[in-house]
């Protein structure tokens, strides 16, 4: 034990940038050696309290699994249930916390499975004891350290957004959702030849090949997407949260069925669209017919709700959504429903502004007011369509003392030449980073197997043409029968 002691406090920053072969050689020994020791004899060796976890990451990471490996119950086989010692105020939660805090994000790419461990135990033990707050804190706190930009997609993503929906704390859920993902880690090896390389290339060492994430699968990458519109209908960004639900809707279907995901992601699209533009959006185009077929039938309550508020008639609105209330509240749709509700009066009275210069209030009130009679409850509305800017208008009062709203002609908002320029170099360094991503997602796609059979059935396929002598159209055609052949592959 003392020998991997040593071996485990040399593996330093200064080992590594002086020689990365031994570096690498080292960390490797260790983990070796300790997945040989039982977690009764890694619990006697030594005291975890004695190690620092930001020297020592490999050793406290299967000093901590023993630790809770032996103080764990028997338990039947299948439970989800935390061992007591994982969960917050037990006796390895300190440990755990710690670890979690400072752990060398070099040292744990040589542990990926056994770090990935803890990081479940906390995401689960939060659930079980619905303490939310202290795994929110950790599992940001590893996102960012695994990678500064959160650009990789992890299981851990999944599991964090969710944490922060069950307890409602939506602005860590927004810091993480706003950093945009721009690889999804494949189940192929691409891990470098040594995994504690300096890399800007994030995806080479965050996969399921270290054991750093679970496999992402469809179902987990399309409810990362869906609870992280939820999240940002939470906060009222309704355009990311459209933007979200379009990626989920986007997505390819098996046999062309949609999934409950898609189906629920649909519900809430549909009601957007409603509340920003008075009607619903253009459909992704790489929806297919049939899988819009299966959604369509699964969420036609939802359909009927647009049907009644397109018909301008605000009493059939009315009834529907007061049908399906119940749905609605099951769906966890409700509030946007009632959103929905006051859109139909707010576009109404943009509508008449396109047509009246004036209207008396009186009249306002008998196209939005449930009761027409109660025009005060109609002027309150205007005043806060009119200070959220919603409505072009001012509340007069006529020479007779009636309240007239009168709109006013539309004007074209400007911003000042420091603003366009500051978001001028934003969108910069957007789309510089964007290209970045690009590059390397090329990368991998020519080094991958497939596109390599792709390559050589291409050159197949050309010389065979020059031997027959094909001209003519002989490259288009080429280029559609191998692009039959994606397809089918896919």
């Amino acid at each position: 034990m003392d020998k991997i002691l040593e071996d485990s406090s040399s593996l330093t920053h200064a080992l590594l940038m002086s020689n990365e072969e031994q570096y690498d050689t080292r960390a490797q020994s260790v983990v070796t050696r300790l997945k040989k020791l039982s977690s009764q004899d890694l619990v006697s060796a030594t005291n975890l309290n004695d190690l620092n976890p930001s020297t020592h990451t490999l050793v406290s990471l299967f000093f901590l699994l023993a630790i809770i490996d032996v103080s764990q119950p028997a338990t039947k086989a299948g439970t989800r249930n935390v061992p007591p010692a994982v969960l917050p105020e037990g006796s390895s939660w300190d440990s755990i916390a710690s670890l979690l805090l400072e752990f060398d994000v070099i040292q744990v790419r040589y542990a990926g499975v056994q770090f990935l461990r803890i990081v479940d135990y906390v995401s689960l033990g939060a659930e079980q004891t619905s303490n939310y707050i202290p795994a929110i804190q950790l599992l940001h706190h590893v996102i960012l350290r695994l990678d500064h930009t959160s650009s990789v997609i992890t299981s851990t993503h999944r599991s964090f957004v969710r944490l922060c929906l069950l307890a409602h704390t939506y602005a860590e859920a927004v810091d993480i959702l706003d950093r945009p993902i721009y690889h999804v880690p494949l189940v192929s090896d691409l891990r470098p030849p040594r995994l504690c390389a300096a890399t800007d290339q994030i995806w080479s060492f965050l996969n399921p090949a270290t054991g750093l994430t679970h496999p992402i699968n469809s179902r987990m990458f399309l409810e990362y997407y869906l609870l992280g519109a939820m999240a940002y209908l939470a906060v009222r960004r309704y355009k990311d949260a459209v933007l979200f639900l379009d990626i989920v809707l986007s997505a390819p279907t098996a046999q062309n069925v949609a999934s409950a995901v898609q189906v629920a992601a649909y519900k809430k699209w549909l009601m957007l669209g409603l509340i920003m533009r008075g009607n619903t959006f253009p459909l992704p185009k790489t929806m297919t017919q049939s899988a819009l077929k299966y959604i369509r039938a699964a969420a036609k309550p939802y359909d009927c709700v647009v049907d009644a508020f397109n018909s301008k008639n605000i009493e059939r609105l009315r009834a529907e959504i007061e049908a399906g209330n119940a749905l609605w509240q099951e769906d966890e749709n409700y509030g946007l429903l009632t959103e929905v509700y006051q859109a139909y009066n707010k576009f109404t009275i943009v509508r008449l502004g396109r047509t009246f210069a004036a209207l008396p209030v009186v009249d306002v009130a008998r196209r939005i007011s449930e009761d027409p009679s109660d025009v005060a409850q109609a002027k309150t509305y205007l005043q806060h369509l009119i200070s959220e800017g919603h409505i072009n208008a001012l509340l007069v009062q006529s020479e007779s003392g009636e309240d007239i709203l009168r709109f006013l002609p539309g004007t074209a908002l400007r911003k000042s030449e420091s603003e366009v320029e500051k978001a001028l170099v934003s969108q910069t360094e957007t789309l510089q980073t964007l290209l970045k991503n690009i590059h390397n997602t090329e990368h991998r796609f020519e080094t991958t197997k497939e596109y390599v059979d792709f390559l050589k059935k291409l050159k197949k396929v050309s010389d065979d043409q020059r031997k027959t002598g094909g001209a003519g159209n002989g490259r288009n055609a080429t280029a559609e029968d191998m692009d039959e052949d994606m397809m089918e592959e896919f």
